[in-house]
């Protein structure tokens, strides 16, 4: 195996940080192993909202790493699981690592410690069809304001009072070190997270051996096996990263609980669904509730039958 690993990584503050966790993790492992970071904007960092809805949304994060794959000039890219596509190139193989950082989405904001704290006409920013859908649901007189962007920008959004708040993963702020601005943790069972959130992922070429060495060390079981029942659940559905899905899983008492949640656009109208299954019969569980909730008319919610 060569001693040498190079790991594509967006250039943002939080794509370095999680490519340098695994960076970590890797040569604590394999310790004759040396870890590159090789480097890249990404579409979806640097086209306009407009562009970024026309050109197909989440891969857009994906397809300058998986050019640096491709050509043999990276071993592996490192993704946050929530934004990669529930299908991927058949020419690639992802695999989660690590344990998964808290996956609820949180608000932040300068003056309230409560979304319920929100007077009528307050504006929150957020680009997410699903954040957005569960807001408008539940606040009919709360505006939204689309912000796209990193951490950091959608943060001065805040500062510059573009927004009353923001809502984000707790994920991102909590390995930013950020999580002193936190107002309120969002209940998962309310706000039902995007699927994979809070999970890394490795990327990488099908049949490259000594990636598949390397990884399967870093796999952590709980982790990989909720992860990939949320991909399931989404999966199914034929929507992309503007339908308004989320699905969270966990594991507590040897019971497996999957939330699963599709809406419109607007809110209006949703389905949310809960499936619980022991530990050991959890396999499946996610085109399980998947097909309970497409006999409940999920698709038809979702415009995609």
């Amino acid at each position: 195996m060569s001693n040498l690993i190079r790991i594509a990584t967006r250039k943002s503050p939080l794509a370095l940080v999680q490519a340098n966790r695994v960076k970590e993790l890797i040569e604590k492992r394999l310790k004759d192993t040396t870890v590159k970071l090789i480097t890249r904007s990404t579409s979806g960092d640097t086209v306009s909202k407009a562009k970024f809805k026309k050109s197909g949304g989440k891969g857009l994060f994906l397809k300058e790493l998986e050019e640096l794959l491709l050509d043999g000039d990276a071993d592996i890219a490192v993704h946050s699981l929530k934004d990669v596509p529930a299908v991927i190139d058949k020419k690639f193989i992802i695999t989660t690592i690590d344990i998964r950082e808290e996956a609820a989405d949180v608000l932040i904001s300068k003056q309230f410690n409560k979304i319920t704290e929100l007077p009528d006409k307050s504006i929150i920013g957020t680009s997410s069809p699903r954040r957005i859908a569960q807001i408008r649901n539940k606040y009919k007189n709360i505006e939204i304001e689309e912000i796209r962007g990193n951490v950091q920008t959608r943060l001065a959004a805040l500062s510059n009072d573009k927004v009353d708040a923001v809502i984000l993963a707790a994920a991102g702020l909590k390995r930013l070190s950020l999580s002193d601005k936190i107002s309120q943790y969002l209940p998962k069972d309310d706000y039902v997270p995007a699927a994979g959130q809070g999970v890394l992922c490795i990327q990488a070429i099908k049949n490259k051996e000594y990636v598949l060495k390397t990884l399967k060390g870093l796999v952590v079981d709980e982790v990989d096996r909720c992860a990939s029942e949320e991909r399931d659940f989404i999966s199914q559905f034929d929507g992309d990263c503007f339908s308004p899905i989320a699905a969270h899983c966990y594991i507590k008492n040897n019971k497996s609980t999957l939330i699963g949640y599709v809406s419109s656009t607007d809110g209006n109208r949703f389905i949310k669904t809960k499936i619980v299954e022991n530990v050991n019969e959890m396999r499946g569980i996610g085109k399980k509730l998947a097909k309970i909730m497409i006999e409940q008319g999920a698709k038809k919610i979702l415009g995609t039958k």
